[in-house]
């Protein structure tokens, strides 16, 4: 009978040569191209924070819909991603010394050598995991996921092994944007054709237009796609003025997430906004004391 790690080990392998032979023979001029404005990419960081010079763009809650990112930037993700320490340390297993820390690929030709050695990481620690690795929970080192067991990790990891490959529909949607919120000012629409655009907004990190959507009577309770409601997204993405806004329209302080099972505080916490999170806790201790 073939064992589950066997079964996770031939997906990889699938999965890999698949995309290896997308990226054979990439240019610089591919591997930097930039089709839409405000693309996620590398680019030298300005405050000297990496140390091969350069960094990664993207935020610790991306926007949602994601800015389209070039093969620089999927690269270079896919590198972190499989490389990492937590590819080892999650399933209560040691990194090598010599495995080192993801590097960002600067140019096509290190992005295709730093891809390949960073697979060959990932290998050889999902190789070496023995079935109770995969079934034990991972516990406190995986934070928020410490009670999801090392199959699921596994399998997360395969995800964005195959997913970054799929640029098609990224590409339509950049060719075909669509600004719903700029229909919902103009009146074209309203609370009853689109209830839960507000917390589309929040998603899409568009702060400018939650203000004007509260005013119009858009819900402050509904949920995005993934459970998370406005107030949710605006502690966790540090914007206390979205919030306060929220907050004024009557926001749920007390609902919590699916993912994290944490109320709006909680994430403000989670994500160390330490503003909204001062924010959060004078308000409760106003209402304890009225």
């Amino acid at each position: 009978m073939t064992t589950l790690s066997q079964n996770l080990l031939n997906l990889s392998d699938f999965a890999w040569q698949r995309l290896r032979s997308r990226v054979e023979g990439l240019t610089d001029e591919e591997y930097f191209w930039e089709p839409f404005d405000a693309c996620w990419t590398i680019r030298p960081a300005d405050d000297g924070y990496a140390a091969d010079g350069f960094s990664e763009d993207g935020l610790r809650i991306p926007p949602d819909p994601a800015p389209f990112t070039t093969l620089a930037w999927r690269i270079t993700h896919i590198v972190d991603i499989l490389q990492e320490d937590r590819t080892a340390t999650w399933f209560g297993h040691r990194p090598l010394a010599e495995d080192g820390q993801p590097p960002t690929p600067t140019s096509a030709a290190d992005a295709l050598a730093v891809l390949d050695r960073s697979y060959e990481i990932w290998r050889r620690r999902l190789a070496a995991l023995s079935q109770d690795d995969l079934d034990r929970p991972m516990g406190e080192i995986a934070g928020p996921y410490a009670d999801h067991d090392g199959t699921s990790f596994a399998l997360h990891i395969l995800d964005e092994l195959i997913h970054h490959v799929g640029t098609v529909r990224d590409f339509y949607r950049g060719t075909h944007p669509e600004d719903p919120f700029a229909a919902a000012v103009a009146g074209e629409l309203t609370p009853a054709d689109r209830p839960a655009l507000l917390a589309e907004a929040a998603a899409a990190q568009r702060w400018d237009v939650v203000p004007q959507l509260a005013d119009l009577g858009f819900p402050v309770n509904e949920r995005t796609k993934d459970g998370f409601t406005p107030a949710h997204l605006a502690a966790g993405n540090g914007s206390l003025d979205a919030l306060r806004v929220l907050v004024e329209h009557g926001a749920d302080l007390s609902l919590t997430d699916p993912r994290f099972n944490a109320d709006v505080l909680g994430w403000a916490n989670w994500f160390k906004q330490t503003e909204a999170a001062d924010y959060l806790t004078e308000r409760t201790r106003a209402g304890s004391d009225a």
